[in-house]
């Protein structure tokens, strides 16, 4: 008969083996499906006169996460928060990693302001000029580059 001693140290090389198997959880893949962009989640539109690809937030979740978590964000690239009425918004950086422009536009497609946003910065909450349905996050400087200002048009579908 085995002593207790050594039964105890047995269960205890299965117990951490069984441990080492299971993997350990993805980040990306606990904040949810949102976290993990997929083609279909992608669609152009124009601002100004300048083409911009944007993954579309427009579910209260995917609004939420926003680009939180991001290391970077592609030159051309953007997010766009679809809101189901025009609206007062504030947007903050919470765990938002890389500076972005935000842009507050109207039901109409006008841009109504634009505002430079810190990184991780939740001091300051950026905020529409008036009652916005959209909103496009790009990198920090991509909208004075391309010559995009207040008053400009945005046009999401084609």
């Amino acid at each position: 008969m085995p002593s207790r001693r050594r039964i105890t140290v047995c269960f205890l090389c299965i117990f951490l083996i069984a441990a080492c198997l299971i993997p350990l959880p993805d980040p990306a893949a606990a904040a949810g499906p949102s976290a993990i962009p997929t083609a279909a989640s992608f669609k152009k539109i124009i601002v100004g006169k300048t083409p911009l690809r944007v993954e579309v937030a427009s579910t209260p979740d995917k609004q939420e996460r926003g680009l939180m978590f991001r290391q970077s964000l592609p030159e051309d690239e953007g997010m766009l928060f679809i809101f189901k009425e025009p609206q007062e918004l504030n947007f903050w950086m919470r765990n938002t990693l890389i500076p972005l422009d935000i842009a507050f536009i109207g039901a109409d497609g006008v841009i109504l302001n634009i505002h430079h946003a810190k990184p991780l910065d939740e001091s300051i909450q950026y905020r529409s000029a008036g009652a916005a349905k959209y909103v496009v996050e790009t990198n920090q400087g991509w909208f004075s580059k391309h010559g995009i200002r207040p008053g400009d048009k945005v046009i999401l579908g084609r």
